[in-house]
């Protein structure tokens, strides 16, 4: 599973992470100003038990996650379609290798490619 500027909720969104049994990618933008990383999925992430990573895209921000803005979208440092091209490329390296599709993408999910993808933050548990 793999979400995107994902927010607490009621019920609670975070404690429904510290439950799941399936490995879960929280992606966030570090400039979203409508569901923030620190309040939400930072929170979701330190619930969650392993298998679970964080990536935050510096300067992300929560429309950027979108084709196009609408009224109340907020804006961030990065261009969309830098967004939308980092989150592609994470998301679509984590499903693959995650759902057991592409192996060889370890690296890109788990590895050093990953820790260190100009522009995005990682933080995991393994």
């Amino acid at each position: 599973m793999s979400t995107l500027a994902a927010a607490e909720t009621n019920p609670s969104a975070v404690s429904a992470s510290g439950a799941l049994g399936i490995p879960v990618q929280y992606v966030g933008g570090s400039a979203d100003g409508i569901a923030g990383v620190a309040d939400n999925q930072r929170r979701m992430y330190d619930a969650k038990p392993a298998a679970t990573q964080l990536r935050v895209i510096t300067g992300g921000f929560h429309c950027g996650f979108e084709d196009s803005s609408g009224i109340g979208c907020d804006s961030g440092t990065v261009t969309r379609a830098a967004q939308l091209k980092l989150t592609y490329g994470v998301t679509t390296a984590w499903l693959l290798h995650t759902l057991g599709l592409d192996s060889s993408l370890y690296d890109q999910v788990w590895g050093s490619a990953a820790q260190s993808l100009a522009g995005v933050v990682y933080t995991a548990k393994p």
